[in-house]
């Protein structure tokens, strides 16, 4: 009888019993328990929310022609499908772990089709939020009881995972974190490979002979939870900033942002060698693993540009020493990436946002405040080469030029920006062309001071990114 009930009714008949997971399932066997005769919709949203992304960002091999319309509008039926698959499975099961996936999925797919700006892409986060902390995954569960170790990493790693996109987004829209640390205990997921989730062994077992203690791998290896901890220890410091962000600066406040500072600092430091971004990985080390290096260190490279931006403040809106070294390595290396994007088209989506993201903000501050010496005739704090800046920023304004194409989501941002960067270039470099400030910042396409202005965080809260993306949040 059971042959006679069509795909679709058996989804659904699935899909609406409770899941459950027995205490004692391996890791290997855990897929039974939604594929096969066991499918549920979960699993079927989740699928359409990797092949959207997959297909978009070209890493799907497939009979389409390679034109960037077909991938757009692929992703976007998949975002319908993924979108559809989650409102049927909130009205037929309780929440559930596969439920929490498809969100993350349906949020990483809404971010890349509508941008990171979009009314959709926030209420989804605070979604997953809400069945984050509804479930329990921002608490060391271990203590309950009956669930199985493999099970309880996985947790970690999506708690993990979802932790870190929750401060990039509110970082990017100048908005409270959804996920604040402060509520949570959950463990970092243990630095091993996703293989290790499947074994017969229990996790923690397995890893014995695998991590130290503190959870790193014994043997130098880079793997997807590598990077997964890595940003989460740097965005729980990020976490700190936000926190922080709308206080009045008071001499203590100023000490605290210090402190979260030189905690970063210890622990950057204190990452396995293999982890930490040089210039020179690009040498020896696969294209993926630099690539994860340079966001990792850009992400930790902006938490210091945000804290000494609020120690800047109004008294120094230009920029303090500090301030100005950290937003010029900042630049420095997002122009790195940029050198590496013509060799791998894979990098262009992650160089877009990581201009929108890292470059903007830099790049803006140092352009402002060697407009503001050149008019003012006021000591430029800087205390490197000023002529290579000068340099730097004028590969930024090519990078620009080059990234402003008209079927880019921003067009109209990245060509109104590199306008204006290149007249304050100008100014500064000929002083007979001296432009006046009603020239170079009325444009409700981008307000330079608002972009740099950290003191709510309140970067590009106005400006839709279209397809900003970044794919490596999970």
């Amino acid at each position: 009888m059971d042959d006679l009930i069509s795909p679709t009714v058996r989804i659904i008949q699935n899909t609406s019993e409770i899941f459950e997971i027995p205490p004692s399932t391996k890791g290997r066997d855990f897929h039974t328990l939604f594929t096969g005769q066991s499918v549920r919709l979960e699993i079927v949203g989740i699928l359409c929310g990797l092949a959207g992304r997959a297909r978009y960002l070209g890493l799907a091999r497939d009979k389409f022609t390679d034109c960037r319309n077909s991938r757009t509008q692929y992703a976007r039926k998949m975002l319908a499908a993924c979108d559809a698959a989650l409102y049927i499975c909130k009205i037929l099961t309780p929440l559930n772990d596969l439920t929490i996936w498809l969100v993350h999925e349906n949020l990483l797919l809404s971010d890349l089709v509508n941008g990171d700006s979009s009314p959709s892409c926030w209420n989804r986060l605070g979604e997953l939020s809400t069945d984050i902390f509804a479930l329990g995954l921002h608490r060391d569960t271990k203590s309950l009881g009956k669930i199985p170790e493999f099970l309880l990493e996985t947790r970690r790693r999506q708690f993990a995972a979802a932790y870190q996109l929750d401060k990039s987004i509110a970082t990017f829209l100048g908005r409270p974190p959804r996920i604040p640390w402060r509520y949570a205990d959950c463990r970092m997921p243990l630095d091993i490979s996703d293989e290790a989730l499947a074994t017969d062994n229990m996790v923690l077992d397995y890893s014995h002979d695998y991590i130290d203690e503190n959870g790193w791998s014994l043997h130098g290896v880079v793997q997807r939870s590598s990077w997964m901890r890595v940003r989460f220890i740097v965005s729980t410091f990020r976490d700190e900033i936000l926190e922080v962000s709308l206080r009045k600066l008071t001499p203590d406040m100023e000490s605290m942002l210090e402190d979260i500072s030189r905690r970063c600092h210890v622990a950057w430091e204190a990452l396995p060698n293999q982890l930490r971004y040089t210039p020179q990985c690009w040498d020896g080390s696969p294209a993926a693993v630099c690539l994860m290096m340079i966001i990792s260190h850009l992400a930790y490279l902006y938490n210091d540009f945000l804290i000494q931006r609020l120690i800047a403040g109004k008294k120094n809106p230009r920029g303090n020493t500090a301030l100005l070294a950290v937003s010029a390595e900042i630049l420095s290396t997002v122009l790195t990436l940029g050198t590496q994007r013509e060799q791998m088209v894979d990098l262009r989506p992650d160089f877009t946002w990581t201009v929108l993201l890292y470059g903007f903000p830099s790049a803006s501050l140092l352009i402002k405040a060697l407009q503001h010496q050149k008019r003012t005739g006021e000591p430029f704090l800087y205390e490197s080469s000023r002529s290579a800046l000068i340099r730097n920023l004028s590969v930024f304004i090519s990078h620009l030029e080059s990234i402003a194409r008209p079927d880019n989501a921003n067009y109209a941002l990245f060509q109104r920006a590199s306008q204006v960067f290149s007249k304050i270039i100008d100014e500064i470099l000929e002083p007979q062309s001296v432009l006046s400030d009603a020239n170079l910042g009325d444009s409700p396409l981008i307000n330079f001071d608002s972009v740099v202005d950290v003191d709510g965080l309140d970067l590009f809260n106005n400006m839709d990114f279209g397809v900003a993306f970044n794919q490596w949040l999970f």
